[in-house]
């Protein structure tokens, strides 16, 4: 027989005469691996809090070594902006190409969750960035022709150069050919972590940073998702995103 005590001597297993109660030995191995399991989870939990807290202050002080400074913003995870710069004062933007990159461990997780006819790979991964780059990048320019700006083909005095990327993206159902039909319903068509980079065109000076994790319409019940839902929840995502930057850079001078 085997008996449990905690605490200042009293045992926790003891009826209330007194007497203490046997407890099978397989209980006790189920209580240890609880324990341990819970143990573990509080470390792991423990141990990405502190990866995201040291992920900002490298972020932050990245920034400050470039001559930018952080601004509170309402919509924007990370803001910064280069002191008594005049972003309102460009009317014209040089858009460059978008970059977007996968997350890693993306292929991994959706093939665990499929019929090994309906795995991607990574022709699957490259489509998709190229496919979300490209969706980024018209939205960016027509979000802000919308907003009275001009789009500049070439370097010039008086323009903007934006510089986006896409990092850590994640699609939650892409399609993928299949010999049966396959319906697959989703709360979010995915999600991204976006970046934006404003310099002037001519000087190379860095002007402004955005950093923002974005998730594609998010909401409190499952859809149907496939290839065109998902890029119109992302592009919205980045139309969103878009217009929440511009209005940040308009305001920039107030904020001197």
């Amino acid at each position: 027989m085997l008996y449990l005590s905690r605490g200042s001597g009293r045992d926790l297993n003891a009826d209330l005469s007194g007497r203490s109660k046997w407890m099978p030995r397989r209980d006790v191995a189920k209580e240890g691996v609880a324990m341990n399991l819970q143990t573990l989870f509080i470390l792991c939990v423990a141990v990405l809090g502190g990866a995201a807290r040291a992920a900002e202050p490298q972020a932050a002080s990245e920034a400050v070594r470039e001559g930018l400074v952080a601004v509170q913003s309402r919509n924007l995870d990370e803001l910064y902006l280069r002191p008594n710069a005049d972003l309102a004062g460009y009317r014209k933007v040089l858009i460059d190409p978008v970059r977007a990159e996968i997350r890693s461990d993306w292929q991994r997780n959706l093939n665990y969750t499929r019929n090994v006819s309906r795995w991607v790979g990574p022709d699957d991964a490259q489509r998709i960035a190229a496919d979300v780059a490209s969706t980024l990048e018209s939205t960016l320019a027509e979000t802000y022709k919308a907003r009275g700006y001009e789009i500049a083909a070439a370097p010039e005095p008086g323009v903007l150069r934006l510089s986006a990327s896409i990092a850590d993206l994640y699609v939650n159902a892409p399609d993928r050919f299949s010999p049966w039909t396959v319906k697959t319903f989703t709360r979010d068509a995915g999600e991204a972590t976006l970046r934006l980079e404003a310099r002037d065109a001519v000087s190379g000076t860095l002007l402004a940073r955005v950093v923002h994790h974005g998730i594609a319409h998010e909401i409190s019940r499952l859809n149907r998702a496939g290839d065109i839902s998902n890029r119109f929840w992302f592009e919205t995502l980045f139309r969103r995103w878009t217009a929440d930057c511009i209005a940040e850079f308009e305001a920039g001078r107030n904020r001197s």
